[in-house]
Order: C-alpha cells, then sequence, then structure tokens
C-alpha cells in the first residue's frame, strides 16, 4: 500500500517520552505510525486531502495564479498570458484573436497533442502563424516553445500586436514553457473563442538509473542537465527523487528540497525501485510499464502533498531514518532478515492486531482517473466488487472510493485498484521488540520473514510500518503482514472502459460517388481525333446532388505524382465532363474528384484513378502527312489495279501458248507456260487524240512488264511512263516503277511514283519512293548509310539547319523534349 512515512523524525521526537515503552509507549509509536499512514488508505477512510492536483481543464486569467510545472505526459489548458485582435478579412476589421497561453513554468520536452473544443486535433504544416489545424480549415494555429527559448516569438512582435497592444522584443519568456494560438474569423466554425486543451510530455529529469557513475547504466549526470531527460520522466520513482534533491532552473531553486546531497538517497535503494516502475507487465494491448505518473504541481503545493499524489500512483511509500531517505513501491520486495518467536523479547511488551474493525473495512473500491480518452475529463473506473467478501462482511458493501490524479492510465487505475483491495484485506499487525543484532535491519519499508509456531507462520512476510530504537540498542518495530500474490495481474482481467463521446458534432465528409475517369478524345469537324483527353463522369442523380452546387477535380503526372491541372464544373447535374488541357499523348495520369458543397461542410477526394490518355499527336507536320499519306495511298491503289491489269493479259498469252518448254512467241510479247508455271513478258506502246464534248485529250503511253509464277507463287514488274494533255488546261506527266511478290497471301511491293503537271491550274511534282526498308549509301562502305526502316528514319549524322518537330526523345526513352507544348521530362 502507498505510505510516506517520516516515521523515524516522529519518533524520534518523543523518545524521551517513551522509556520502557509501556502501554504509553506503544500507543505513540503507534500513533508515529499513523503519521504515515498508506494513502491508499487515507483515501479509502474519506480523509481529506488539500490541495488537490486534477487536471486544469480551463483557462486561467489573473495576476495571482501559482506557478505550476508539469511531470509527465498530462493535460493542461494553462493559463492566459496575452491577448490581441488583429488584421482584416475582406471587410471584416480585427479577424484574428491571438493569445498567448502559458503552459508550465519550467521547460518542457516537447507538445504532443492540442485539444480544440474537447476535440483531439491534428497539426499540419508551419506558417508564420504556426502550425496550422487541420480541422479547422486553416482558421487557426498554434505554435509552440519548450522554455528554452532565448529571443521573443516574431510573429508576437511584428503581426499580432498593434498600439493598443504590443508584445515587446524583450518578452522572451526563459524558462516559461507556452503556445500561441491564433484563430481567424470564419463563418460556420467558430460560434465563440475556441477552448484549448495542451497534451504534454513535462520536465526533464535526472534519472540515477541512467547515471553510469552512481549504479545505473547510461550517460546522465546529475552535474548536466542537457543530459537528463527520457523515460524516466514518467516513472513516480524518478520523480519522487527528484522532488527531493529539488528542481531548479537557471541555478535558481523552484521547488522540493533546497541542497540534498545525493548520499541522503542511497542510490543502491533508488535505483532498484525505478527499476520496478520500468519493469513491463502485459497488458490488454501489449507490453506496458508497471507504474507511471502524470500531473500539474502548483509550487503552492507542500512537498508532502506532491510526493503523496505520486506514491499513490505506485502504491509507494518513503522512510527516513537520519535525513537518509528510502523509497519502497508495489509489490513487496524479498525479505532483509528473518526471526523466529525464540529471537523475540519476551520481557518487552507486544501487541496484536487480527482484524479491522467494521469502520476501517472494505470489500469493493471504486477510482477516478483523468481519462485522456475522454477528454482529459474525470472518469470514474469500473467499480471492483468482491462478493465472497461481502458475504463475510455481514453482507454489506463497504466501498472506498479512491482519487487517483496523477494516473492518466486506465489499465494502471484497475491494476492499482485491485492490489488495494487485495492488500486492504491483510488485517495482521504486530508490535513487538528484537535484541541488538536486529537494529541494522529494521528500516521501516523493508521486509522481513517470520516463522511463528504461536501464531502458525511459516516464512511468512511483514512489512516494517515503525520503528523506535532503546537505549540499550533493542529495536522495537511495528509490523503488517503482506504478500506479493496481491499484486498478481492478469491482462484478462482488465475492464474495458466506455468512452464516451467529446468534442464537436461534425458531419461524415461527404465522399463523391461513382466517381470514374476513361481515356477519351477531342475530334475536329469531320470527326476525327486531335488532341488527347479525358472524360470525367460521377452520378448525377438528384438525391446525391443535395447541396453540391460543383464538381472539383485535379490531374497528377503518375510517373512523379506532381498535380499539372485542376479545375471545377459549376454544373455537376450533367454528370460527366471532358478535359483536355495541357494533356500529353499516350501519358499515364491520376485523377481525383470531390463535391463542392454550398454550405460549409467537408467533402473527401476520391482516390486517385489511374488514366492513360490515346496516342493522338497535335503537331502541325502529324496532320499534314496525315492527309499527305491519304493521297499517296489512294495513287498506291491506283498502280496496284494496273498491275493487276498487266497480269491479266500476260496470263490470256501464256494460255494462247503451246504447253511445251522453249516454245517462244516472237511477237511484243513473250510467253510459256509448263504445267502449274508460267512466265511472260509484254513491251507496249500506244497514242491517242479524242475529242470528247469537243474536248481534245492527247495521251501516249509507254510500258513494259514482267510476271512469273510457279502454284500460288508469283512475282511481277511494271514500267510506265505516260503523258496527258488536255484542252481544259490540265497537264500531267508520269513514271511508274513497281514490283512485287506474294507466297499466297498478301503481296509485298515495292516502286516509286514521278508526278508532275497542273491541275486546275496548280502546278505539282512529287517523287514517292514506297518500301519497307529505304537506304541510301555512298557504294563505298565508308559512311553508315542513311535508312528508313519501320515507320522511322535512321541516320548517324545530320546537319540541319532548322529544325520543327513535335517531340524530341532519347534513344531509352527517359529524357523527352515536347516541343508542341513546351515540356521537358526526364525519368529515373
Amino acid at each position: 500500500m502507498a505510505i510516506f512515512s517520516a516515521i523515524a523524525s516522529a519518533v524520534g521526537a518523543v523518545a524521551s517520552f517513551i522509556g520502557g515503552l509501556g502501554a504509553i509507549g506503544s500507543f505513540v509509536l503507534k500513533t508515529a505510525v499513523g503519521i504515515g499512514l498508506n494513502l491508499l488508505a487515507q483515501s479509502i477512510a474519506g480523509k481529506p486531502k488539500d490541495p488537490t492536483f486534477s487536471i486544469n481543464g480551463s483557462l486561467q486569467a489573473g495576476g495571482d495564479l501559482p506557478r505550476s510545472f508539469i511531470l509527465g505526459r498530462t493535460a493542461t489548458a494553462g493559463s492566459l498570458v496575452w491577448a490581441n485582435t488583429w488584421g482584416n478579412v475582406d471587410d471584416t476589421p480585427n479577424a484574428f484573436l491571438t493569445q498567448v497561453i502559458a503552459l508550465a513554468d519550467l521547460p518542457i520536452a516537447s507538445l504532443d497533442e492540442v485539444w480544440v473544443n474537447g476535440e483531439r486535433c491534428t497539426l499540419g504544416a508551419d506558417t508564420g502563424y504556426g502550425r496550422n489545424v487541420n480541422e479547422y480549415h486553416d482558421s487557426l494555429w498554434v505554435k509552440f516553445y519548450d522554455g528554452t527559448q532565448t529571443s521573443a516569438d516574431p510573429f508576437l512582435v511584428s503581426t499580432a500586436s498593434n498600439g493598443q497592444r504590443q508584445w515587446e522584443s524583450t518578452r522572451v519568456g526563459l524558462g516559461v514553457a507556452y503556445a500561441i494560438v491564433t484563430a481567424k474569423v470564419t463563418k460556420n466554425l467558430f460560434s465563440g473563442i475556441p477552448s484549448f486543451k495542451f497534451v504534454v510530455s513535462g520536465t526533464r529529469l535526472y534519472d540515477p538509473s541512467r547515471d553510469s557513475s552512481v549504479g545505473g547504466s547510461g550517460p546522465q549526470r546529475w552535474s548536466t542537465p542537457s543530459t537528463w531527460g527520457g523515460d524516466g520522466d514518467h516513472l513516480p520513482a524518478v520523480q519522487a527523487y527528484n522532488l527531493l534533491r529539488g528542481l531548479t532552473f537557471g541555478n535558481k531553486w523552484f521547488y522540493g528540497l533546497q541542497g540534498l546531497a545525493a548520499a541522503r538517497l542511497p542510490a543502491a535503494n533508488w535505483i532498484a525501485q525505478i527499476n520496478k516502475c520500468r519493469a513491463t507487465i502485459g497488458g490488454a494491448s501489449g507490453p506496458e510499464p508497471t507504474y507511471r505518473s502524470a500531473g500539474e504541481i502548483q509550487i503552492e503545493a507542500p512537498l508532502a502533498s506532491a510526493l503523496e499524489a505520486i506514491l499513490t500512483t505506485c502504491q509507494g511509500r518513503i522512510s527516513e531514518i537520519g535525513g537518509v531517505y528510502s523509497i519502497y513501491l508495489g509489490a513487496p520486495d524479498l525479505p532483509t532478515f528473518s526471526f523466529t518467536d525464540g529471537d523475540i523479547l519476551s520481557t518487552e511488551e507486544q501487541s496484536f492486531t487480527p482484524f479491522f474493525g467494521l469502520a476501517d473495512t472494505i470489500n469493493g473500491i471504486s477510482a477516478t482517473y483523468p481519462s485522456p480518452a475522454d477528454g482529459w475529463a474525470a472518469k470514474t473506473a469500473p467499480p471492483l466488487y468482491r462478493s465472497d467478501l461481502e458475504a463475510l462482511h455481514g453482507n454489506r458493501r463497504l466501498m472506498a472510493d479512491v482519487p487517483l490524479d496523477f494516473v492518466p492510465y486506465a489499465e494502471q487505475v484497475q491494476r492499482l485498484m485491485l492490489s488495494a483491495l487485495q492488500e486492504g484485506q491483510r488485517a495482521r499487525r504486530h508490535t513487538l521488540v528484537l535484541p541488538p543484532e536486529f537494529w541494522p535491519y529494521a528500516v521501516p519499508g523493508a521486509v522481513l520473514s517470520w516463522t511463528s509456531e504461536r501464531n502458525g507462520y511459516i516464512a511468512k512476510l511483514f512489512r516494517i510500518d515503525g520503528v523506535a530504537d532503546r537505549a540499550n540498542l533493542d529495536v522495537m518495530i511495528d509490523i503488517t503482514e503482506v504478500d506479493p500474490s496481491d499484486y498478481d495481474w492478469d491482462s484478462g482481467d482488465f475492464q474495458e472502459p466506455v468512452d464516451g463521446a467529446v468534442g464537436p458534432i461534425r458531419p461524415q465528409p461527404q465522399p463523391i460517388i461513382d466517381w470514374f475517369a476513361e481515356p477519351s478524345s477531342i475530334k475536329d469537324d469531320a470527326g476525327l481525333d486531335r488532341r488527347p483527353a479525358i472524360l470525367l463522369t460521377w452520378d448525377n442523380t438528384a438525391s446525391r446532388l443535395v447541396d453540391v452546387v460543383g464538381i472539383e477535380f485535379q490531374v497528377r503526372m503518375a510517373a512523379t505524382l506532381e498535380t499539372v491541372y485542376g479545375g471545377r464544373t459549376d454544373q455537376p447535374e450533367t454528370g460527366s465532363l471532358l478535359i483536355s488541357q495541357g494533356l500529353l499523348p499516350d501519358t499515364l495520369y491520376g485523377v481525383r474528384g470531390r463535391y463542392l458543397p454550398g454550405g460549409d461542410r467537408p467533402t473527401l477526394w476520391s482516390d486517385w484513378l489511374p488514366v492513360r490518355t490515346p496516342d493522338i499527336r497535335i503537331a502541325d507536320v502529324e496532320v499534314g502527312l496525315a492527309a499527305l499519306r491519304d493521297d499517296v495511298y489512294k495513287r498506291l491503289l491506283q498502280l496496284a489495279q494496273e498491275s493487276d491489269e498487266f497480269r491479266a493479259r500476260l496470263e490470256q498469252l501464256a494460255l494462247a501458248a503451246s504447253d511445251a518448254a522453249g516454245v517462244i512467241v516472237d511477237e511484243n510479247s513473250v510467253s510459256v507456260r509448263f504445267r502449274n508455271a508460267t512466265a511472260g513478258a509484254l513491251t507496249g506502246i500506244s497514242a491517242s487524240i479524242e475529242e470528247i464534248d469537243g474536248a481534245i485529250e492527247a495521251l501516249a503511253t509507254a510500258y513494259t512488264a514482267v510476271s512469273a509464277t510457279v502454284g500460288d507463287l508469283a512475282a511481277d514488274g511494271l514500267w510506265r511512263m505516260q503523258a496527258q494533255a488536255g484542252s481544259g488546261g490540265n497537264v500531267q506527266a508520269s513514271v511508274v516503277l513497281q514490283v512485287r511478290a506474294t507466297t499466297g497471301h498478301d503481296w509485298v511491293t515495292a516502286g516509286t511514283l514521278w508526278e508532275v503537271g497542273s491541275v486546275g491550274g496548280v502546278p505539282f511534282s512529287r517523287v514517292v519512293i514506297y518500301a519497307d526498308q529505304f537506304i541510301l549509301t555512298n557504294g563505298s562502305g565508308t559512311a553508315l548509310p542513311f535508312v528508313y526502316d519501320g515507320g522511322g528514319l535512321r541516320l548517324a549524322v545530320a546537319n540541319i539547319g532548322t529544325v520543327t518537330a513535335g517531340t524530341i526523345r532519347s534513344p531509352d526513352g527517359k529524357f523527352v523534349i515536347t516541343l508542341s507544348t513546351g515540356s521537358i521530362e526526364w525519368f529515373d
């Protein structure tokens, strides 16, 4: 049980009156023990404890507020230091409210959470005003100083100040941890001045268990405060140690004892108990330290009261003997000595209390504690009842109510309740005298082992609650039974507390329904694709669009995650939107969207949907080439038709030939056929002049055609030269050379077309070469050839004066210059 006992000093003050320790002496000893009664028992007995150490949940203001400091991780509303309104938003004057709130009068480790109007909030990007509070839409900012700052905040000095209220550059606040909160007037967001709670990790403390120079393990040193801090800041034994040695700032005393030497706090004892706090215990959500504590202490609170609040968190007790302070906490330690009935001085008075009176008996316990999940408000833990004990106590329910203001840990609260209730049943208490050889071991707080045939004890454990020295070095002790099993804990014993809803009730963010993105295109008047585009669609039923006035969208590059385009439509009822601005062909993008509400309520972005734009090139040169390609293709179809006609004529000549090898018909054509093979050649010239409807047309043609077939295998060639003139003003001359081959399926064709002329008064000339591969070389093999192959042109060296291009791309595709859109891209 948690005990704070100044037993030795209390007994020493009345030692001269104890004398031989008769009935009065025994009473004095028990009275002295009562001075250090178990703190949990004090609460059970209903004894008032002043001051309290509950969470400061409301902002304090005024010039008479006591200074305070924070231990461990806890919450505070702080105290108002300065406030001012300033600035304009549109036509609204004094649109900003800035408050300076002191959190602690000693430097602290960190600001961990911010609660606004009872809601835990998250902090976003840092701005000149501070970090943005994400839940308040760029309307609330928090800036934090831990108390080690060396200059005044520039925002307070230059922005938040005005002629009426000035924050001078000399107001540094060294040693004071404080927050600056700035709120902006925003419709439907604030109904008044917002309230705050700040969750902080408190003052950095010296932990002897982390100091290798005193028997611990670690770099901390008492003389070097910069080495302090760590998990020990949250352990009650470390906190008590620092209060006893005294807290200072800037080499000036702040709180606690003054000038207490380290030798008066035995390192071995304190390190052992610190490690008991640090030892992990199985919890419902995983291992956690056995004992932690946290709270805010006002410097007007007596040191004894502050230590009581801390020691209650670990069922601890402190004993002071000759100015040396030792600590004992939690489950009983191993016994330091043992004795039997034969060791007790039978000539001295003995007393035995076998059970508690009804007024001191308990069989159930409840506790209150600050609950982080409930906005750090005081919460009642699930009560602990023992029906078996109630039956023993005449079917009475004898409850105790314990405030645990320094324990914001729900599972630790229930562990303390269980062990306190079980240890509260240990009523056996003895007062007896032992001979001088036991004097060195008779230390308040220590544990002993007693084997007593008279009482039926076999190595039974007792805790020493009081000690009185006799003049002849006999020692009188007051002991109470203990049992380590009282501190056993199973994580299955934990009862999950029911957390209430805290904070403002906000409407749930509305997601966009059936958001979809697919590749599309922008078409010209002829219905041809001219630009890549993306089609956005969403559910546009009326029930989905209540209080929705628009759709907002964003487009980002999938490769770089850079947002390249964003916009909105104010016609959500259409259900779709075609976008193309800045989109590149054959490129993977991500697209997301959300509703734009009519009121101030949140909406959610959709997930990023991947979509690849179609490969539609928009450079002018490509458009021109496409038109030229179509013209050339038409001419090639005409040439193929003419080749078919000459081939048909050669086949007719072959049918007329005799079926014998080497037979030659001497004419302008020759043809031979053998089984399924034919071969033929045709040369012809023609000239004609015709008058049609009064118009004279002159045409001259010379041609040569060859053909060879064996079964499905065929090859042919055509050379033709033609000149044509007409009275309508049209004139044209052309030369065609074409070769073809097939294996029974598609024809493979190569050739060239030369054309000049004038049609409709428009002169023209062109040379077309068509082939799967076109090669130019100097013939000597000394230079790399010029090659057109597979739809692309390849050459080693080009000397070009001016280049007009749409896209320039490196061979590996990792460097792309898109001249038509003015972009340069690099890829890893």
